[in-house]
């Protein structure tokens, strides 16, 4: 009998959580058993080097600008003409729906240039949802489907509600998100599983020696890591430092990350007179020095669902502060292994000032940390993801 074939979808493979999880996915797979696709739907490709050399790579590097198509030009000037006229909520209408009709047009075209041909899959996988999880529900010949869900917020219900019913699983990645989605979707209950994210402590602890973090002798100091989004939270984390710096706390706090947000961050940092507090470093390949030389890591976001980067520093013993997000609750126990804070500057504050002032809790926290048996996770993980595709 010959090998399953398999094929993954991503949206693209920037530095961030979602991707970091596929490759981590692709190299846990039986290359035995499965001959196994990635296609990647967007040109953003800083993580390739990192997949699996067993996996067959397809990467749309089209340039089709869809926002140049008659539709999207007018529904462009309706939205210059609703913000003249301060009209946010109709704006704010008009920019969802130019944002769904490029959408649809992309999965037009990936439809028909990359899977016109009829070829079948054993099983197709969106390892995302949304939009991607419409173009395998409706573009790709497959015999089971499975798409993953990485959020804890329901943005594109109606899409979901859509195509969930040509889906043989739909996977959280964390319980949290399970349940969550049992509520969203009580109709596809019995669909509805979870498999908890992966990170392999042993690389994470080998990259965390690859070069040295300055570390201030005088100065507690803080990390967080991740794309600067407005999710996940920078802003809350920047507001969160001057409440700290006001009330005397001295620290140096790494923002490790790049993206659209990072330009307002820093001029908000300019603003708050915090460029001796917060250190921005931009993206890094390798964040996991910086997790380690930090004394508390801090996870600022107003949304997760199963964030790698608390895994990834607990695997490196660090207390971590973290907002009470799906993601937070599913993975730290307050007071036990981290401490979990409510979703505002003055929560994520009181946190961090929580562990820099209380080193019996900081103590705790750590001996609970050492205490975490990482050694069979890959197993875990790897019978749960294998399993889950033998199925097809």
């Amino acid at each position: 009998m010959g090998k399953k074939k398999v094929l993954f979808v991503v949206h693209q493979l920037n530095i961030g959580g979602v991707q970091k999880a596929i490759v981590t996915l692709l190299d846990v797979l039986d290359y035995n058993k499965f001959d196994v696709t990635l296609f990647i739907r967007k040109d953003r490709l800083e993580l390739l080097p990192e997949v699996n050399k067993n996996v067959k790579v397809i990467i749309n590097r089209d340039k089709t600008h869809y926002y140049r198509k008659p539709y999207s030009i007018w529904l462009l000037f309706l939205i210059k003409l609703q913000s003249l006229l301060k009209n946010e909520e109709k704006e704010k209408s008009l920019r969802k729906k130019i944002s769904e009709y490029i959408a649809e047009e992309k999965i037009k075209y990936e439809k028909k240039r990359y899977f016109s041909s009829g070829e079948e899959y054993d099983a197709a996988v969106s390892y995302i949802q949304g939009y991607t999880a419409k173009l395998v529900a409706e573009g790709v010949n497959a015999k089971r489907k499975i798409v993953f869900y990485h959020g804890s917020m329901d943005e594109t219900h109606s899409v979901h509600e859509e195509i969930f019913d040509k889906f043989d699983s739909i996977v959280g990645v964390s319980g949290g998100v399970e349940e969550f989605l049992k509520t969203c979707y009580p109709k596809y209950k019995d669909k509805i599983t979870s498999v908890l994210n992966f990170v392999d402590s042993a690389e994470i602890l080998k990259k965390s020696k690859e070069y040295e973090v300055f570390v201030p002798k005088d100065k507690a100091v803080l990390c967080s890591c991740g794309r600067m989004t407005k999710v996940k939270g920078f802003d809350l984390a920047t507001k969160a430092a001057k409440i700290l710096k006001d009330g005397g706390e001295e620290f140096v706090w790494y923002f490790v990350g790049d993206g659209p947000e990072r330009e307002n961050i820093e001029r908000k940092i300019a603003e708050y007179g915090l460029e001796s507090e917060i250190v921005s470093v931009g993206m890094k390949a390798n964040p996991y020095p910086y997790i380690k030389a930090c004394d508390i890591y801090v996870q600022p976001s107003y949304e997760e669902a199963c964030a790698l980067t608390i895994i990834e520093a607990k695997t490196l013993l660090k207390p971590i502060a973290s907002t009470i997000t799906v993601g937070g609750k599913c993975l730290l126990a307050d007071n036990k292994d981290g401490v979990l804070t409510e979703i505002s500057a003055e929560g994520i504050a009181s946190g961090v000032k929580k562990l820099l002032r209380n080193q019996d809790l900081k103590r705790k926290i750590i001996n609970s940390l050492r205490e975490e048996d990482w050694s069979k996770d890959k197993e875990r993980y790897s019978e749960e993801i294998n399993g889950l595709l033998e199925k097809a």
